[in-house]
C-alpha cells in the first residue's frame, strides 16, 4: 500500500465512513531501538521498584527505568509467539524498563 495514494483505501473492505487506510509507521512511534536488554544474572544484582518487561509481560523488577508513559508493548520473539499462552501485546504504563 502506498501511503501517498488515496486509492489505497479501496483495498480495505468495510472501512468505516471517514476512516482512511494508512501504514502503522505513519501513526505510531517505534521505540525498539531504545530498549536495553539485561541478563537475568545482572538483573539479580539490580532489584528495585521498576518493572522490567520481557516479551510476554513483566518478568522482574530493576533499580532504574528507561521509559515513562503509556506504551503498547508487542512481543517480537520468544516461545509465546508460537504457543500464544499469554497475550503478544500489552499496555505498560508509568516508569519501567
Amino acid at each position: 500500500m502506498n501511503r501517498l495514494d488515496p486509492s489505497a483505501n479501496d483495498a480495505v473492505d468495510g472501512l468505516p465512513e471517514g476512516w482512511v487506510a494508512t501504514l502503522l509507521a505513519d501513526v505510531t512511534q517505534n521505540f525498539d531501538g531504545q530498549r536495553v536488554p539485561i541478563k537475568a544474572d545482572d538483573r539479580a544484582k539490580r532489584h528495585g521498584q521498576y518493572p522490567y518487561y520481557g516479551a510476554s509481560g513483566p518478568i522482574d523488577t530493576i533499580d532504574d527505568f528507561l521509559f515513562d508513559g503509556s506504551f503498547l508493548l508487542v512481543g517480537e520473539d520468544g516461545a509465546n509467539l508460537l504457543a500464544r499462552s499469554t497475550p503478544i501485546a500489552f499496555l505498560a504504563t508509568g516508569q519501567f524498563w
